[in-house]
């Protein structure tokens, strides 16, 4: 086997709010991307990663290239495009720490990153491969990402999904619910928020939102709910894991950081879906998702697995 999982989708600048004088805005570039968010969150814990996608060669690129790198994780198969600039989204946030976005993502590099430039071989030699539905509102990374699904499909790879839903960056609200409804079709493991549930069912109840999505290749979902933590479903189980309380900076990346600890604790375990096992993969999940909110920024943010053991056992005491 080659990688334990390969996460193809978008890299992108995250311009992140610092303090600022009355009336004025002041920013940190910080590299992220759901998709790079999670590999790197992935390596930091121990595990085998590499990351699909293309940047610019621009000082953005660079920074994402060397912070995926420094984690652990392969850049071998990121492209670096001469002819598309690294794309760029501004982060507010407000009293509670929640975001908005403004994206900055015409023509940029990895909506450009082609079916040609996906390695088969990487692929169809991966554990998982871990992929969202964004990358599907544009045309040539949507034909990627289709071409990768195929290629696991063919050779029986696990497929993790977040679907990470952004409208702005959607035609339409109808065609981002039918990307999500794709991806989620050929999901193994799937990752969603209670309030994606309900944006993409029409469904408020999260349990009634998710059996209406669910198929017969869906093995484990963990339905999210923020600081009050998250679900885990299988076809025979429920476990229900509480949040942990911190003081939240910046809740960017804590969902891709809940999918890294997540994936870690279903590769660690061998896909073990008993309840017992699935407690405190959640809790595990749980506690990463919780330890990124204390921090800025998205790769960042993601903990190493020394802290996130010494976080957690603070908290279990």
């Amino acid at each position: 086997m080659g990688f334990e999982v390969a996460s193809l989708g978008e890299l992108l600048i995250d311009m992140v709010p610092l303090p600022a004088e009355p009336g004025a805005l002041n920013f940190a570039a910080k590299p992220g991307g759901a998709p790079g968010n999670s590999a790197v969150g992935l390596a930091k814990l121990g595990r085998s990663v590499t990351m699909l996608s293309k940047v610019g060669r621009d000082a953005f690129g660079r920074l994402l290239t060397g912070t995926i790198a420094a984690s652990g994780a392969s850049i071998e198969h990121i492209i670096v495009s001469d002819r598309h600039l690294t794309g760029m989204a501004v982060v507010t946030l407000d009293a509670q720490g929640d975001r908005d976005f403004l994206f900055y993502r015409q023509d940029c590099a990895d909506a450009n990153y082609a079916p040609d430039e996906v390695p088969s071989a990487v692929i169809e030699s991966a554990g998982i491969l871990h992929v969202n539905s964004l990358v599907l509102a544009s045309l040539v990374s949507a034909s990627a990402q289709r071409h990768a699904l195929s290629l696991a499909r063919k050779a029986g790879i696990i497929v993790s999904v977040d679907p990470n839903l952004r409208p702005l960056l959607w035609d339409s609200r109808e065609a981002m619910i039918a990307g999500a409804r794709e991806m989620i079709a050929a999901a193994t493991i799937l990752k969603i928020g209670e309030d994606e549930l309900a944006i993409i069912t029409g469904i408020a109840d999260p349990a009634a939102a998710l059996a209406s999505l669910w198929h017969d290749g869906l093995r484990v979902a963990a339905v999210t709910a923020g600081a009050a933590g998250a679900t885990i479903v299988t076809p025979s189980a429920r476990v229900t894991v509480p949040g942990i309380a911190v003081k939240v900076v910046d809740t960017t990346g804590c969902g891709d950081s809940f999918m890294a600890a997540f994936l870690t604790g279903l590769i660690e375990s061998e896909m073990d879906l008993s309840e017992a096992t699935l407690g405190r993969i959640g809790r595990f999940a749980c506690a990463a998702g919780a330890m990124t909110a204390t921090a800025p920024g998205g790769m960042d943010a993601m903990p190493t697995r020394a802290a996130l053991e010494s976080f957690l056992s603070d908290k279990t005491g």
